[in-house]
């Protein structure tokens, strides 16, 4: 027998069985009412659904809360049993509210800074093992070339288009506030200075970072949660020598290559920006570029690309080896593989610009 609702004014009765498909029934029943003082009569309800009981004794709580008196009678003992367990519930002392002193905000900080310094030193003992792997004297061919191919190959495309349209951005703007002063003609060194000293090796190390250390950190973020870096521990291999030196040799080959394509497509990019804003012929860029720059200065984003690519590929594959849990650790050793490495490539950018300025030749302060 289906539930069925009777409502003469003061009493509410309930009888049949009533299941989740009455809960607007009830809800306008009970929720409605214009009474003080209701009695609820269950004396012929056969049977309620765990939904129909929540409903009801979340009305009577939001009634009783405004004046309104709630009565329930005639309840089996399954029926009375429920409600007994929502009282049960409702008497639960509250959770304690914290009371957060100023010693906890300092606690708090003290926390992430020493998380912070596990961190580091947790990547400066991994990087150590590592790089004794990488002088094991084993070398994975296959799987190098496989990383060369996707962190090199693959990687071209989008480095070329993003430095040859930082060259145009950059030729536009320096070469509009130049000639201001009748000065565009130095618009070429300018832009080749700074597209080899710094813009296209850091643009093609973000890059990078986001693109293979987040695949990195994810790869073996992955195998860890599915225990397979276990299983090859239990086989006996030599996890950094099998899983990381393979990513680090394969970005010391390429990071340097991409570099320099870098290089040359940002000054291309300057190259178009002088000849569609500026009138500038391309003889003329060509040979203020030439100029202005030595061998050293396309040497040293290559130099730059060794410390970049040791960063990125230590830092992707110690944040895949501390995932423990299941697929959101995954996730959160992605983000923290790709932060980290940005910002460790940033820190040593600007260690290596204070020394670039005292090694190059016919450069001084």
């Amino acid at each position: 027998m289906n539930g069925r609702i009777v409502d003469d004014g003061n009493t509410v009765s309930l009888s049949g069985r009533f299941t989740v498909r009455d809960l607007k029934r009830v809800t306008r029943a009970l929720g409605t009412g214009a009474t003080q003082s209701t009695i609820v009569d269950f004396s012929n309800c056969q049977s309620m659904d765990t939904s129909i009981a929540v409903r009801i004794w979340s009305i009577i709580e939001a009634a009783e809360a405004s004046g309104r008196v709630f009565k329930l009678t005639g309840m089996n003992s399954d029926t009375q049993q429920i409600f007994d367990r929502f009282k049960v519930i409702d008497d639960w002392p509250a959770p304690p509210v914290e009371d957060h002193t100023l010693l906890y905000n300092f606690e708090d900080i003290g926390d992430k800074v020493l998380a912070t310094w596990r961190t580091v030193y947790g990547l400066a003992v991994f990087a150590g093992k590592a790089f004794k792997a990488l002088f094991s004297g084993k070398f994975r061919g296959s799987i190098t070339a496989y990383y060369m191919e996707q962190s090199g190959v693959m990687a071209i495309p989008i480095i070329i288009t993003l430095n040859w349209l930082m060259g145009v951005v950059l030729g536009y703007q320096a070469g509009y506030q130049m000639s201001q002063f009748g000065g565009e003609l130095f618009m070429p060194a300018l832009l080749a200075y700074s597209i080899c000293w710094d813009i296209a090796p850091m643009m093609t190390a973000v890059l990078v970072a986001g693109r293979s250390g987040s695949a990195f950190a994810a790869e073996i973020g992955t195998m860890k949660v599915r225990q397979e870096i276990d299983a090859l521990e239990v086989m006996g291999f030599n996890i950094y020598g099998f899983i990381v030196t393979p990513k680090m040799i394969a970005l010391f080959a390429v990071m340097p290559l991409l570099i320099t394509a870098a290089n040359f497509a940002g000054m291309a990019g300057g190259l178009a920006a002088g000849g569609m804003f500026l009138k500038m012929p391309a003889v003329v860029y060509i040979a203020e570029v030439k100029k202005a720059i030595i061998p050293f200065d396309l040497y040293w984003g290559v130099i730059k690309g060794f410390f970049y690519s040791t960063i990125i590929s230590i830092t992707g594959s110690y944040m895949g080896m501390r995932v423990r849990g299941g697929p959101a650790s995954v996730g959160r050793a992605t983000t923290s593989a790709v932060v980290v490495s940005i910002f460790l490539v940033i820190l040593v950018d600007a260690l290596l610009s204070l020394l670039f300025i005292h090694i190059r030749p016919g450069l001084t302060l």
